[in-house]
């Protein structure tokens, strides 16, 4: 695993996240850290596992099409060691889909593209379910007769999800249709035939063909299953239900009452703030975050800062410190291991 990019990359996001207390007012957000109520902090850490779990839940469903995939103890150390790498690496999303991919296959007998369709769509459930919990969130508030302060927030939602779930209706007509894997397994054969050309290259032709083809035939399998569709989706949704709560948790743990519905805007939107190319969104979905709280709480910002640094140690830096413990273990024994049965 590429351990340099994800030292470097982990060095950069703390500077800047340190960057973002000093700028705040480092006295005034530690003296709020410390202020925070332990027994709400822990429990905070206790919810914000429940989305790791979930997370795990979802990719495990989806594996159900796939023969021979990893499961037991080979699941939950590939899982989590491509967990850690899509939180440490830079552009850890896009990075981190085919690294798991590649670990899940490692500890089972199935192959790479399988692995890879299955992360992927694990990645659109999860994009999804965001904007889902977010839009039920800014309906939820909105119930609650005070829409004063979230009326831009209700907005930025509305267009988002709206934008999000077109383009996820149109991704699914082109599949259905087979028009992406007709053009990608065009394109793929007229660049194996371009290598083939290739004397030392030759070997690999046909090879590219059968792993595409694979990868969309584990996509349809998916889609073929409404049963599988429906519970990935309904475990997306509750893994941000539980990815939302530890924010709350927290802001009650800082003294500062808001309606559980704000926080299932909050979070959501705050993901956004993770296209920074740093590891987690580091530095981004911190100030995105603490710039919600106080345009929809009106907190100050000392509290909206020391609520996101904390809200982000119990979710993010927890489980980046135990993916970073499983992908130790598996580089110091390997995967012989803990590959599944």
């Amino acid at each position: 695993m590429h351990w340099r990019r994800a030292v470097v990359g982990l060095s950069i996001a703390v500077g800047v996240v340190a960057l973002l207390v000093y700028g705040v007012g480092w006295d005034t957000v530690v003296d709020h850290v410390r202020a925070a109520h332990t027994g709400f902090l822990a429990a905070a850490f206790v919810v914000g596992l429940g989305m790791l779990v979930l997370r795990g839940a979802l990719v495990w469903r989806l594996l159900d099409p796939v023969d021979g995939s990893a499961r037991g103890a080979g699941f939950a150390t590939a899982y989590l060691a491509g967990y850690f790498a899509r939180s440490a690496l830079p552009w850890g999303r896009s990075t981190g889909t085919p690294i798991t991919a590649y670990l899940l296959s490692t500890h089972s007998d199935s192959e790479f593209e399988d692995n890879l369709a299955v992360v992927a769509a694990a990645e659109g459930f999860n994009a999804i379910a965001s904007l889902v919990v977010a839009a039920a969130g800014v309906a939820l508030y909105a119930a609650l007769g005070d829409t004063g302060s979230i009326e831009s927030v209700s907005t930025s939602v509305a267009l988002a999800s709206g934008g999000g779930l077109l383009a996820a209706g149109l991704v699914l007509v082109v599949f259905n249709s087979g028009i992406a894997r007709t053009v990608t397994l065009d394109l793929v054969t007229r660049l194996e035939r371009t290598i083939g050309a290739l004397p030392r290259l030759s070997r690999l032709d046909g090879v590219l063909t059968r792993r595409i083809d694979g990868f969309f035939e584990t996509l349809e399998a998916i889609q073929a299953s409404r049963r599988t569709l429906a519970a990935a989706f309904g475990i997306a949704v509750v893994s941000w239900v539980f990815n939302a709560a530890p924010l709350y948790v927290v802001l009650v743990a800082l003294g500062v009452d808001v309606p559980f519905a704000l926080v299932l805007v909050c979070a959501p939107l705050a993901s956004f703030g993770g296209v920074v190319p740093l590891p987690g969104g580091s530095g981004g979905i911190e100030v995105v975050l603490a710039s919600l709280l106080v345009a929809t709480v009106g907190v100050p910002v000392g509290v909206a800062a020391a609520a996101a640094l904390l809200y982000r140690v119990t979710t993010y830096w927890t489980h980046l410190a135990i993916g970073g413990c499983v992908a130790v273990s598996l580089s110091v024994f390997g995967t012989d291991r803990f590959a599944s049965a």
